[in-house]
């Protein structure tokens, strides 16, 4: 039977995947394993399996595979043998050139010993040369300048281009200077006169200083290009030997065109500093003393620019006399004067860098600020007068109000406001809402106004800021003194109390028959409040961090606590009297409204007594909201504190006044719920648990005789002295039938151990 792997095609097939990179060695036996399946395991006619065939191709491959291997073995040999021989090859050459280096090394060391060698040679002979060269030089100069000084004493003219020609000024100039050097040593008397020699000298030297001086402004002219530039500098430098005197003219030459240059612009400051800077780097480029010349200039500039600047826009009698100006006026010269005084120190400050002396800036204040320096303060203290006073002016006359200051006037004004006042509230009655129409006499919710608060506030804030610029360290605090005390003048004294005093003489009467009108009082209160946060901020911000003495800020934290207390006393008594006004006319509605038929009537009524409703709403809707509006945080838990024992008080000393039946115990007891629910909105425990007393006392009152005893002791009851609850128990209207009192606890069981 035919072997399906002799041919060369499947062989070849083989052989050329054992070639394919990279080589798989288990895919590799795979394919030599499972070459046309079917034809090997089954046979040729497929009816059962012949392992001949398969035996004969797997020593086949076998055979071949150790053919290939040993054909791969012998291709590894020669590749290792080529190797090998170009390693070898490889570290020969090395080895040559190794050798070749080092020969390499050794001559260039030799070279570069000869080549310092011969440096230190040529070196030696370059100076020597240069010496040689040197004296070669002068004494060619020597014997020029003897030629020319020669020529000069014998004809009067030294006739050499040099001094001829002026393209050579430059070189005459530095001739002339040697000449003259020579020309000082010569005797003066006895010997040999060299006077036309020295007036030769003088002539000539006279010509090359004006042409230098005359070339160096006509380049000043074209500065912006530079070859002018070049030209300038040359020239300076010409000028700036000994034997020319016109060096500082031409300094004080560039400094005069230079301050005729414009200054563009609407700030003058900034115009300023681009000329400095831009003619400080002309200076760099043309003098050689740029730290002498840019001070000299800064101070001229300042001198002729910024002090007219200031004399043009700062008037010196509004500072002699500023008790003659008027407030804008005022105002309007301190605000420049601090701006002036910002923007030139700054300036100053800024342009220190080109003047060594620390006293500069110091130098520029002096010299210009200080004659509106001095008076400074007394300028801003009356200027904080006149604006303060035309503030408070304008605020009274928007509302219509006439101010008298003198106090003596104040108190005839406000005694007639009231009595005025008086006689309307009886000509229209005690109609509760007619009333609560203030009259135009008295506005004085309307006295105090936040907006005044802050225009006294932003003026005196100006002022402490003009204050911490325009004076120095030891006058600071002092004036800052007296910003405080003119903030507390003004508003305190002269606003806020005088609103205070104004409805103080204005107040309803503690014997007012009708429903008093407290909101334009706590209005102030309300005001007050919100502006003494304000003034509050403003001195522990703005003030007193900026008080560096410790003794003037004492008295200042002293001057506004004395102040600051006054005012609380006040507005506390008033707020006290409020009360007292509010408790008296609650009295008076008790009084005048409730009935004595309210607790012994036979029957029931499903409501509180008129008494009671009219009492709860006054509170309520003229009294509660009132006060939590203005008054806040402890004051406000104060106020309600002290307005809900008093009102306790009050109502109790009410009702021990009347008899009461059973069915008018019940009645007090639906009035006693109504005051708790409108006490409740005090939002104080304390007074809760007072009108939470006066319920428990109630059971006094509708308890059976016999039952007294139990209750006697019973929870607050307990608590409550022996006298007072005997005292209650008399006002039940069977006391006496029922005989009650036998039936009461003896005192000495109740005394408190």
């Amino acid at each position: 039977m035919a072997n399906p792997f002799d041919s060369y095609s499947a062989r070849d097939t083989l052989s050329a995947q054992f070639q394919e990179e990279p080589f798989n060695p288990e895919h590799y036996i795979e394919k030599l394993a499972r070459p046309n399946v079917d034809n090997v395991i089954l046979g040729q006619n497929g009816s059962e399996f012949d392992p001949k065939p398969l035996r004969d191709q797997l020593k086949m491959r076998l055979t071949e595979l150790e053919t290939q291997f040993e054909n791969k073995t012998k291709q590894v040999q020669r590749i290792e043998e080529i190797n090998h021989k170009k390693q070898e090859s490889f570290k020969r050459k090395t080895k040559e050139h190794d050798q070749f280096f080092s020969v390499v090394d050794s001559q260039y060391q030799e070279l570069d010993k000869v080549i310092n060698f011969v440096s230190t040679k040529v070196v030696h002979l370059g100076d020597q040369l240069k010496q040689m060269d040197g004296k070669r030089r002068r004494a060619l100069e020597a014997k020029e300048l003897i030629d020319y000084i020669n020529e000069a004493q014998k004809t009067g003219s030294i006739s050499s281009s040099i001094f001829t020609d002026v393209t050579n000024i430059h070189e005459s100039a530095r001739v002339l200077h040697k000449i003259t050097l020579v020309t000082q040593d010569l005797p003066e008397k006895g010997g040999k006169d060299f006077s036309r020699l020295q007036n030769v000298v003088t002539r000539i030297t006279d010509e090359i200083e004006k042409k230098l001086v005359q070339d160096f402004k006509m380049s000043l002219h074209h500065y912006n290009d530079e070859e002018h530039l070049e030209n300038m500098k040359r020239c300076a430098a010409t000028l700036n030997q000994p034997c020319f005197q016109a060096y500082k003219e031409v300094v004080d030459y560039f400094i005069e065109a230079r301050l005729k240059a414009p200054f563009y612009g609407e700030n003058i400051f900034s115009a300023i500093k681009d000329c400095i800077n831009e003619t400080s780097e002309i200076v760099l480029k043309v003098f050689s003393d740029h730290d002498t010349i840019m001070p000299k200039f800064i101070k001229r500039i300042f001198k002729d620019k910024i002090w007219k600047k200031v004399r043009l826009t700062l008037k010196l009698d509004v500072f002699d006399e500023p008790e003659k100006q008027s407030s804008h006026d005022l105002e309007q010269s301190l605000d420049s004067l601090a701006e002036l005084y910002s923007q030139t120190m700054a300036l100053a400050t800024d342009l220190s860098k080109y003047d060594n002396d620390i006293s500069f800036a110091n130098d520029i204040k002096k010299s210009i600020f200080c004659s509106y320096l001095s008076k400074y303060s007394d300028t801003e203290k009356e200027y904080l007068l006149r604006a303060s006073e035309e503030i408070l002016n304008q605020f009274y006359n928007s509302i219509k109000h006439e101010k008298n200051l003198n106090s003596d006037a104040l108190q005839f004004h406000l005694k007639n406001a009231k009595t005025r006042f008086n006689q309307l509230r009886d000509n229209i009655g005690s109609t509760s809402n007619m009333l609560n129409n203030e009259p135009s006499e008295m506005p004085s919710d309307q006295l105090l106004s936040v907006n005044v608060t802050t225009s006294l506030l932003k003026i005196h804030e100006r002022a402490v800021e003009r204050c911490l610029l325009l004076s120095d360290q030891t006058a600071c605090s002092s004036v800052l003194k007296e910003i405080a005390t003119s903030l507390l003048t003004h508003f305190v004294a002269n606003h806020l109390e005088y609103a205070i005093d104004f409805y103080t003489a204005n107040r309803p009467s503690l014997d007012s028959r009708s429903e008093p009108v407290i909101s334009p009082f706590l209005t102030i209160v309300g005001n007050a409040n919100i502006t003494y946060h304000s003034l509050d901020k403003f001195f522990n911000d703005t003030i007193l961090p900026n008080i560096q003495n410790p003794k003037v800020q004492t008295e200042v934290r002293i001057i506004r606590q004395t102040e600051m207390k006054r005012i609380e006393e006040k507005v506390s008594a008033e707020i006290n009297h409020s009360i007292n006004i509010i408790i008296n006319w609650i009295k008076v509605i008790l009084k005048t409204k409730q009935e004595k038929e309210d607790f012994n009537s036979a029957c029931v009524a499903q409501s509180s007594t008129r008494a009671c409703n009219e009492v709860c709403n006054f509170l309520t809707n003229s009294v509660i909201d009132t006060f939590k509006g203005p008054v806040d945080g402890d004051n406000l838990q104060h106020v309600m504190m002290e307005l809900g024992v008093k009102f306790h008080g009050a109502l109790l000393d009410h009702l021990l006044q009347y008899q009461y039946s059973i069915v008018g115990a019940l009645q007090l007891i639906q009035d006693l719920h109504r005051y708790k629910q409108t006490v409740q909105q005090l939002k104080e425990p304390f007074v809760d648990e007072l009108f939470e007393g006066l319920n428990k006392l109630t059971q006094l009152l509708i308890v059976e005789p016999h039952k007294l005893r139990d209750i006697w002791d019973e929870g607050s009851l307990a608590r409550i002295e022996h006298g007072f609850l005997v005292q209650f128990v008399k006002l039940r209207l069977d006391y006496r039938k029922s005989n009650i009192q036998s039936k009461l606890p003896s005192y000495s069981a109740h005394v408190k151990q």
